[in-house]
């Protein structure tokens, strides 16, 4: 893959799986903030967000952070206990705390996917077909590498 293109797939995977970073720089976060408030600020300029735009969309992930905060506390103790499990070779409590891993990943992204919907409902029309477009782009990117490596792996070896 060329530089270019690693760096549009690495800005698009940021721009949609960090959605939460639409808003502009975010400056009572915790270290990671600094990354996100760049993004922020990138996709406040791609997608060319009025001042009411960011402060609401600021307000929707900050309140969908807060949410998912208790279940990312519960993920965090639930994938501990799932290494122990692991190291003990409870193959039962493994199949428990996978399955709840999975019930918290879910919740965290239906958080996620309802704070995007409350964004996505305050763009105009094309700011929503710019960010489709931006989250077409992200799909393609992702495809390509593991389309490339399918092609390659069916090249007969000489």
């Amino acid at each position: 893959m060329n530089p270019l293109r690693n760096k549009f797939a690495a800005w698009t995977a940021v721009a949609v799986l960090g959605a939460v970073s639409l808003c502009a720089a975010q400056t009572s976060s915790p270290a990671g903030g600094h990354r996100h408030g760049r993004m922020g600020a990138f996709l406040s300029s791609y997608l060319n967000l009025t001042p009411a735009q960011q402060t609401q969309s600021q307000s929707i992930f900050e309140e969908a952070q807060q949410s998912g905060q208790p279940i990312r506390d519960q993920l965090k103790q639930t994938r501990q206990a799932l290494r122990a499990a692991v190291q003990a070779n409870n193959t039962a409590q493994i199949q428990q705390l996978a399955a709840s891993e999975g019930s918290q990943m879910g919740q965290l992204a239906a958080i996620r996917s309802t704070a995007m919907a409350k964004v996505y409902q305050i763009l105009t029309p094309d700011q929503q077909q710019k960010l489709t477009a931006l989250e077409q782009a992200h799909q393609a990117a992702r495809q390509a590498p593991a389309a490339g490596a399918q092609a390659t792996s069916t090249v007969p070896e000489n």
